[in-house]
């Protein structure tokens, strides 16, 4: 029994890895999501909702006024992580009780 590979399209491929990692690329839930892995749902309901996250991107698709899913300029969510993480290292950690003697 011989198993056939489906075919690819490397091109088409290669030019949709391109495109996402332009730093002006617009990510979708789902690329954000593969960049801090986590699932897309958790990152339209949570992460995006979190103060200093950026401002989703919605552009409008036709005349009835539909928008389209939210998008994110990939520096944006980059530089939102550098800040992010300098900021939880400052914090070290939760802070603990003390004990009193």
């Amino acid at each position: 029994m011989t198993i056939v590979a489906p075919e690819f399209n490397y091109s088409e491929l290669a030019r949709q890895i391109a495109a996402r990692m332009s730093p002006e690329a617009l990510l979708s839930a789902e690329d954000v999501g593969a960049m801090l892995g986590y699932p897309a749902r958790y990152i339209r309901e949570t992460i995006a909702l979190a103060p200093g996250f950026p401002v989703a991107i919605r552009l409008r698709l036709n005349d009835d006024g539909k928008r389209s899913n939210p998008r994110w300029r990939r520096t944006d969510v980059e530089e939102w992580v550098t800040t992010h993480l300098a900021q939880r290292r400052a914090r070290s950690g939760r802070p603990r009780n003390q004990a009193v003697m």
